[in-house]
This record gives C-alpha cells, sequence and structure tokens, in this order.
C-alpha cells in the first residue's frame, strides 16, 4: 500500500554533538515520493508540540544551553518566531499549562521544570519560574539525581514522570506562571525509571525505562501497592530493552521499545493492561511514536530513519515506507494545509 497523504511530517532532529541532524525538517508525504519543504536550524529540537487552535508550533532544544522557541507554521514548514534561554539544562520535553498561557519544559539534566510565558502573538515571553525536584533512586549510575522526562496536562495538573526518583510529580501552575506540587507524587517500584505516561479514562500508564516494563495504576492514586506492570518488550534478545515514547488511541497503547527495535501494543479495558502483538519498528532506537489513522510513524533515531508501519494488519508489521532523515528525535504530522 502507498504511502498517506500527508500536507506535512515534521521531523525534529538531533544536531551536533548529539547527532547528525539540521534542527527541524520539514516534509511533504504523498503515496509515490517524499519531497523536502523545508530545513529550520534549531539545534537538537528534542520535543515538538502544536497549538491546539493556532498555527503555531513550540520547540525544546536538549543540551547544556538548553532554549525553547516559538514557530510559525506556513506552507513551507515551521519559521521562528523566537526563540528563549531555559534556566533548566537538558530540556527533553514540553507541553502547554492547563489554561494555555504558559509553556511548561521538563529538564532532564538539571532536575527541574520551567515555566515560559506566552505573548498575544504566540511568541515566549520570559521565563516565570523553576521548580526543583529532589531525591534519588536505587540504580547509582541512572538515579542519584531527579531526572524529569516529561510533562502532560492532566485536567488542572501537570504531571511529570521523573526517571531519577521513580515517581510522578503533581504540579500546579498559578496565574503568574508559577509551579508547585499540587498533591503527593505517584509512587512507582523502586529502580524502574518512568519516562513517558499517557492518561486512559482514570488510569495512567506509564513507560518505565530502567525496568523494561508498562506500570499502570489509578490516576488518582498514590500508586504503590496498588499500581500493576507488565514487560514493555516480549522479544529475547542480548541487549537491555529501554522503552522510550507511548501513545494512547482509544483502547490501545504502543510502545516503542528501544534495544529489541520493536513497537509493543496493548490494550487498555476493565481496568487492566493486556499485551497484544509485538513488531520491528523497522529501525534502530525508536525514540518517537505518533498514531495517525492509518499508519504507526516511528522515529528510529540510531539509523537515521522515519517508519510508517500500516495499521489496517498491524500483526504483520507491514512497513508502506521508509523516510531518511538523520537523527530524528520526534514528529508532527499534518494532513491539511497550514495558512499561517
Amino acid at each position: 500500500m502507498p504511502l498517506p497523504q500527508l500536507s506535512q511530517l515534521i521531523v525534529g532532529g538531533y544536531s551536533g554533538a548529539m547527532g547528525d541532524g539540521s534542527g527541524i525538517v520539514t516534509l511533504r508525504v504523498g503515496p509515490q515520493d517524499v519531497s523536502t519543504l523545508g530545513t529550520l536550524e534549531i539545534d537538537s529540537p528534542s520535543y515538538l508540540i502544536r497549538h491546539p487552535d493556532r498555527p503555531l508550533l513550540y520547540a525544546v532544544s536538549e543540551g547544556d544551553a538548553s532554549t525553547v522557541a516559538a514557530l510559525r507554521l506556513t506552507d513551507h514548514g515551521p519559521e521562528l518566531i523566537n526563540q528563549v534561554a531555559n534556566s533548566g539544562t537538558g530540556a527533553c520535553h514540553l507541553c502547554f499549562s492547563p489554561d494555555g498561557r504558559f509553556v511548561i519544559t521538563a529538564n532532564y539534566g538539571s532536575s527541574s521544570v520551567s515555566c515560559f510565558g506566552l505573548a498575544e502573538d504566540g511568541s515566549l515571553t520570559e521565563q516565570t519560574d523553576l521548580w526543583l525536584a529532589t531525591g534519588s533512586g536505587p540504580d547509582a549510575s541512572r538515579q542519584s539525581e531527579p531526572h524529569p522526562h516529561q510533562v502532560v496536562v492532566d485536567g488542572d495538573l501537570i504531571l511529570v514522570p521523573d526517571l531519577g526518583t521513580d515517581r510522578v510529580h503533581r504540579l500546579g501552575i498559578d496565574a503568574a506562571g508559577k509551579i508547585s506540587p499540587a498533591g503527593d507524587p505517584i509512587i512507582l517500584p523502586p529502580g524502574s525509571g518512568p519516562r513517558h505516561l499517557v492518561v486512559v479514562d482514570d488510569q495512567l500508564v506509564v513507560a518505565c525505562e530502567l525496568s523494561a516494563e508498562v506500570w499502570w495504576g489509578s490516576r488518582l492514586g498514590n500508586g504503590g501497592e496498588q499500581g500493576q506492570v507488565v514487560p514493555a518488550s516480549g522479544s529475547d534478545v542480548d541487549s537491555r530493552i529501554y522503552p522510550s515514547a507511548i501513545v494512547a488511541d482509544a483502547a490501545s497503547i504502543f510502545v516503542a521499545n528501544r534495544g529489541s527495535d520493536t513497537v509493543a501494543a496493548f490494550q487498555l479495558s476493565d481496568g487492566l493492561v493486556r499485551p497484544g502483538i509485538e513488531i520491528t519498528c523497522g529501525g534502530a532506537w525508536p525514540r518517537d511514536l505518533i498514531v495517525t489513522a492509518s499508519h504507526l510513524w516511528v522515529a528510529n533515531q540510531n539509523d537515521g530513519t522515519v517508519v510508517a508501519i500500516a495499521r489496517d494488519d498491524l500483526a504483520a508489521g507491514r512497513i508502506d515506507g521508509t523516510i531518511n532523515t538523520p537523527s530524528p528525535s520526534c514528529l508532527i504530522a499534518l494532513s491539511e494545509r497550514v495558512t499561517a
């Protein structure tokens, strides 16, 4: 089957010391070919988010000199509006605040979460706050300090999986953009290393990088003995497995597994996560995963490919297209044309 028509496939790629990419590459994907619309040079954009109502994107740049950028979507790809410094380091994820007035980043390297204001034109204003996590975990090499890895909106809260402390923090953002704890953290098993999560109904489902498991429990609870786990991958490989991206689509949950280089599908029903099929990701070290109506799109960081896996017969693992692009870190797919 040919590739689906996408007006834009926007790919963030690690650059400089972190990879061979050039920043943000925008591709037009058609049934017969893939063409490059443009490249925006931004240092190692590790994650991108799209504004829910306006033709805007926001990018976080990982590294010692982390930044956050506001981008305007055009029919030729994103254009830079402005870029501001982030006092946190190793920024790896971002989201909007629940009221849409701020952008929040998870800063893996500095054990922190940052908040930035948004102007009327969509540009970023000053950093309004920096919240510092505390604690550690049993894995001496990976958990000597906190490592916030993601920020996710859940109602009025920001949920923050912390790989370094085996917790999911619950944070609030006030009207001035100040960050504070908004409840007890959710406790995961020691050494699990929560990386990314999804909220499905009343369940919190977490990809745990260090234990190679999927953990789930009540989103309203505090974890502990209430949580349950299943292996993130059933593949028999010699290398260690590191779950990365996790996405939900209705009752289906998909997890990208680095090491086994697979995508595992799970079903959530009756409050239980049940393993389903597991298929190859078509490349090496799947870092990001997005879902469209017809395909799973996987960013394979180490071999520089983006792979489209058909969903009409997922068990067959049919790959409908492989796109070469250096060191891909994150993906956004747009089916419609964009008017700035």
